[in-house]
């Protein structure tokens, strides 16, 4: 009787210190959940770059150091260089990741973690304010196009953050923020 394959478990955050177990492993069970949501060559190459630089960021030994810096040109010649984003290895983006325009002039600070089934539009920035921590968003989030969320807060799961909103407090699980400074939508049912 042939066994059955049991789905892999997804792989759990990793602070900035922490190396990854099997880099292959790790990068292809990665691939796995986000090429689903990614159709494009380029939303693929994209998230090629980032997994792998991720999977072999702090990884000891001449053979890890080799890998590294062929990883660290083609991510500076696509990620940077074509694309125009900045992506530090040390930044977590969890698994399932949608990347509608391969993370066009995204930039992302190192501090900052991402959970599961994230979409992220263009031009965004994860970033800091006055403090050196970044955000924290939990799963089923979609950052619309141009959207800042800045300093040390968390966004909560399944919240949808609008185009060119400036997101600077915790969100509420499930609800929508838009505008400069960035405020929860009333829906038409809630009135």
């Amino acid at each position: 009787m042939a066994q059955q394959k049991t789905a892999a478990e997804p792989p759990q955050p990793l602070s900035a210190d922490q190396p990854v177990h099997d880099p292959v492993r790790w990068c292809r069970a990665m691939l796995a959940a986000d090429y689903p949501r990614n159709p494009y060559w380029t939303q693929r190459l994209t998230l090629f770059c980032l997994r792998a630089g991720r999977a072999w960021h702090r990884q000891p030994g001449l053979k890890a150091f080799l890998i590294r810096r062929v990883l660290q040109v083609l991510k500076f010649v696509w990620v940077e260089g074509f694309i125009g984003s900045e992506i530090p290895n040390q930044v977590w983006i969890g698994p399932g990741v949608r990347i509608p325009h391969a993370l066009r002039g995204v930039m992302i600070h190192p501090s900052v973690t991402i959970g599961a089934n994230v979409t992220l539009y263009h031009q965004t920035v994860l970033g800091v304010r006055d403090t050196r921590e970044g955000p924290t968003l939990g799963d089923d989030i979609v950052v619309g196009a141009g959207a800042k969320i800045l300093g040390p807060i968390t966004v909560a799961s399944g919240t949808s953050i609008g185009a060119n909103a400036v997101l600077v407090s915790d969100t509420e699980p499930n609800t929508t923020w838009v505008g400069i400074p960035a405020r929860p939508v009333t829906s038409r049912r809630d009135r």
